[in-house]
């Protein structure tokens, strides 16, 4: 699953014709749309990397490397068509619990901090062995949070299975806090193009 955030512009829109009038050419006016939408997806980036954080309980370095580097608007260069879009995007599936603080209890099960709240999980466990000497499970996966299939016949021969949380990062990028960075940002996008058409023509007039 991926979600992107988009922010782009169509150039028959009736704003970008009159920048190309006020501006005098249209290359410069591309120059003024480029700039601006690069600066405002910088901001989003910023942004959801502030929140995303706290809004699913992970480390900003997790969330960081989620995102990747966006692809920024550009103009033609190197056989490359001009691009008037900045893209920020991110995929994954369900996070495994291992990453929200997941600590065993000693009575039995396992506290994780999906989101930041706590949640137990009855019947899991991350180590083997008795207490007070259990220690991490020399397998793949070492470190995750497990279940035993709690409908097999036999205990004894349980298979046992990771778990994982809700949390998505794709769905939450689009969504509370992160989603209303995005939209605080979108809104400024026409009042800051307005602001550097006047740089731009100030700049030409002295």
């Amino acid at each position: 699953m991926t979600s992107p955030y988009v922010l782009k512009f169509d150039e028959n829109l009736e704003r970008f014709t009159e920048a190309i009038d006020r501006l005098g050419n249209k290359k410069e006016a591309e120059r003024a749309y480029r700039s601006v939408i690069n600066k405002t997806g910088t901001r989003v980036r910023k942004g959801v990397l502030a929140t995303l954080p706290k809004q699913v309980g992970l480390k900003k370095k997790t969330i960081s490397k989620a995102l990747g580097p966006p692809k920024r608007a550009h103009g033609k260069y190197k056989g490359k068509a001009a691009s008037f879009e900045y893209v920020l995007t991110t995929k994954g599936g369900y996070i495994g619990l291992k990453h929200f603080k997941a600590k065993e209890r000693k009575w039995g099960g396992v506290i994780a901090y999906p989101r930041g709240g706590r949640q137990e999980y009855s019947k899991a466990f991350i180590k083997g062995g008795r207490f007070p000497n259990r220690k991490i499970l020399n397998m793949d996966g070492a470190g995750a949070v497990f279940r035993p299939n709690l409908n097999a016949t036999n205990r004894w021969r349980r298979d046992f299975h990771s778990l994982k949380s809700d949390v998505r990062i794709p769905e939450e990028m689009v969504t509370g806090p992160s989603k209303d960075v995005y939209d605080r940002e979108v809104r400024s996008f026409q009042p800051a193009i307005e602001a550097e058409i006047l740089k731009r023509l100030a700049k030409a007039k002295g």
